[in-house]
Order: structure tokens, then C-alpha cells, then sequence
């Protein structure tokens, strides 16, 4: 940007700066997202279970397993996760209010049936912990007086994540965002098996995850070994006779 905004300015002044361009660093891609299946949620929870408790660690341990089932079952972003209160829970219904984080909009996000179990789990836990004469309203709390902060609870994941060995022979352990790429994925890839049109499913997509538009819910669609075999089955069984026919 640096650059072409001052071979910009040199177009009309002659004598104005122009950095050589071999000095800029390079681009970096961002990192591909590492797939994160359900036997690996599975095997994960049961390791967060197993950990040690002590005191109010039973509140911590409670906190990071419903985390880790909110990111993987609702897509939640790790900024929503750590802002949700008390008031935007309802643990009836199970849906949660998200207040506009990475845009100026807030959504209602349903859960499904085993989510909303684990929330009704994690409640009745928080309850017993943290008296109603503390005051604190985050839904995520480490201790009895205040809830997480985004880099305590990413953290906190991680460390799960990493001690647990489930990803020892992998090439990298997968990021705590990765599990919001799982979300993603896992619905596109039912949708393809149910034989459903993706194309029309993607606004619902967007909509749930708190995207601008479709075309951010679209990203996940690419390097997705799973989700791109579906969809060139789906197109061969279409389309595969005009192509091994040729045109006529």
C-alpha cells in the first residue's frame, strides 16, 4: 500500500519518494485452518474432565468444556464467547444473544439439544461457586469474581488442546479459531450429504455466524479436502455424463 501510494504521488510530483519495492517484506498466507473432527471433541472433553480439581478449579474445568462445545456446536468467535452474560442466556430455550463484536449487529444463536444440556450443566455448577452477591454476570468465569478475558481463555484452550496429545503425530496443533472452521464445515458437509442445494443454505450459514455476507461464509468452502470431494461428487453425478461424452 506503501508503495503504490507513492508511485502515485510521483505521477505528478517527479521528485517524491519511491521505496524500492525488494525491501518490503513478503506476504505471508494466513495459516490453513487444521480439521478437527468429532472424535477428536470427544476425545478432548473427556481429557478436560479428567483434570485435577480443587476448590474452584471445578468452575474452570466446567468453563473450558463449555467453551469448547459453544465454539464447536454454535461457531461462536472467542471475543463472543468471553462477552456473554448471564442476561443473554436463555438456558430454557437454549439460545444465546450475541451483542455485535466484529460487526455493529447482534443475532440470536439456537443451540442444539446436547448443547443446551451442557449449558443447563455448566449453570448449575456456576451456581454453586458464585453467589448471587458477587456480582458477576459473565457466563465464563475462572473465579468467583470475574469472568475471562479473550487471551485467558484462549490460553486455557490451548493448553487443553496440547496436553491432551490427541494432535501429537499432527502437524500442528489446531487453533482455538479452527474450532469455528469445524462449525463451518461440519454444517456444509451434512448439507452436501442431505442432498441439499448449498448454494441456497449458504445466507442461513451467514446469518447464524454473524458474517457480513456469504462471501465470508464462502471462504470455508475452500481447502476443505472433505467439503470439496462432496461437491465434485455432486457435480459428477450431475454433470459427469456430458463430460466423459464430450460435446456433441
Amino acid at each position: 500500500m506503501v508503495y503504490r501510494f507513492c508511485r502515485y504521488r510521483r505521477r505528478r510530483e517527479s521528485r517524491c519518494f519511491l521505496p524500492q519495492r525488494w525491501r518490503f517484506g513478503r506476504h505471508r498466507p494466513y495459516p490453513l485452518p487444521t480439521p478437527i473432527d468429532p472424535e477428536q471433541v470427544r476425545r478432548l472433553l473427556a481429557f478436560a474432565d479428567r483434570c485435577p480439581v480443587r476448590n474452584y478449579r471445578a468452575l474452570r474445568r466446567a468453563a473450558h468444556r463449555l467453551a469448547i462445545v459453544l465454539m464447536y456446536t454454535a461457531g461462536l468467535r472467542r471475543r463472543e464467547l468471553v462477552r456473554l452474560h448471564l442476561e443473554d442466556v436463555d438456558a430454557g430455550g437454549g439460545v444465546l444473544r450475541i451483542i455485535g463484536t466484529k460487526i455493529p449487529k447482534s443475532r440470536w444463536v439456537p443451540l442444539s439439544a446436547s448443547a443446551t444440556r451442557e449449558l443447563r450443566a455448566y449453570l448449575r455448577v456456576r451456581a454453586a461457586f458464585v453467589p448471587r452477591a458477587a456480582r458477576n454476570t459473565v457466563l465464563l468465569c475462572s473465579c468467583t469474581a470475574h469472568g475471562y478475558s479473550l487471551n485467558g481463555m484462549s490460553h486455557a484452550v490451548r493448553r487443553l488442546m496440547h496436553y491432551s496429545g490427541i494432535w501429537a503425530t499432527a502437524a500442528r496443533v489446531p487453533r482455538v479459531h479452527d474450532f469455528r472452521h469445524a462449525f463451518a464445515v461440519t454444517a456444509l458437509r451434512r448439507w452436501y450429504e442431505e442432498g441439499r442445494d448449498v448454494q441456497s443454505e449458504l445466507p442461513k450459514l451467514a446469518m447464524y455466524m454473524g458474517h457480513v455476507s456469504i462471501a465470508s461464509t464462502t471462504y470455508y468452502l475452500r481447502f476443505m479436502p472433505a467439503v470439496v470431494a462432496l461437491a465434485s461428487e455432486r457435480f459428477a453425478n450431475v454433470c459427469g455424463e456430458l463430460i466423459e461424452g464430450g460435446a456433441a
